[in-house]
């Protein structure tokens, strides 16, 4: 587990489970498949990679593939031509 997949766990459980446990979400949970995050969690979800990471991500990475797992969106941010605002 890393820092960055620690962060997108929290921002999830907290913010769009509205849950306060943590260890309620794991990092292979399939977080569409299940129902855990609809079209508006993930425009919350984007919105607070890009302040929290200082990133944009192009509408082109916007596909459920990247957004399967805790972990295909952390990857999503380490390996895909990220735009940073700095």
């Amino acid at each position: 587990m890393t820092d960055v997949e620690s962060s997108i766990r929290r921002f999830i459980v907290r913010e769009i489970m509205f849950q306060e446990d943590e260890s309620i979400l794991k990092y292979d949970d399939l977080l569409l498949d299940s129902g855990i995050i609809d079209s508006v969690g993930i425009t919350s979800l984007v919105l607070f990679l890009e302040e929290e990471f200082d990133v944009s991500i192009p509408l082109e990475y916007l596909v459920p593939k990247n957004f399967t797992t805790i972990e295909a969106i952390a990857n999503l941010l380490k390996e895909w031509p990220v735009e940073s605002h700095q």
